[in-house]
């Protein structure tokens, strides 16, 4: 996995952060390589459910092409994507996805669905983890760990 990408996908969940948001960054590459949609989850600041980061960089690569149609392109993302981001990958026809790292709480690539059923649901969808290098994994713990002592307070 090129650096740039790691670290731009790392800096957008650090801005999730900063805004109190589930610290989930993605980007949108094209063939060539080129980051083209980039988001980070911004559910609570725009009181929308769908205001995750796949949902934001894919709206972003589909502005900048001026279509829905996102043939192959790659997703990149810190955390495994939900169903509903899933849905809307395949949906704008990203050819693969890759991620660092499993939610077994809301996660829907390994936590959620079989391979079989991927392979049913989504049959062109490559999906692709890599090894988080830890900055995801403490990033989510330091987000969580403030949460819960801020609702203990």
């Amino acid at each position: 996995m090129d650096k740039t990408i790691v670290n731009t996908v790392a800096k957008l969940a650090q801005s999730a952060f900063v805004k109190k948001e589930v610290p989930i960054g993605a980007v949108v590459i094209d063939a060539q390589g080129i980051i083209i949609g980039r988001g980070y989850n911004r559910i609570h600041g725009h009181k929308d459910a769908t205001e995750h980061a796949e949902v934001r960089a894919i709206k972003q690569a589909t502005k900048r092409l001026r279509d829905w149609r996102l043939d192959n392109c790659q997703l990149v993302v810190n955390v495994e994507p939900c169903l509903m981001c899933l849905g809307a990958i395949a949906n704008s026809r990203i050819g693969q996805v890759t991620y660092f790292l499993a939610d077994p709480a809301f996660g829907s690539i390994e936590s959620r669905l079989t391979l079989a059923q991927l392979k049913k649901l989504f049959p062109k969808l490559i999906i692709k983890k890599v090894v988080d290098t830890g900055e995801t994994k403490a990033l989510l713990q330091q987000f969580f760990k403030q949460l819960r002592s801020k609702r203990s307070s």
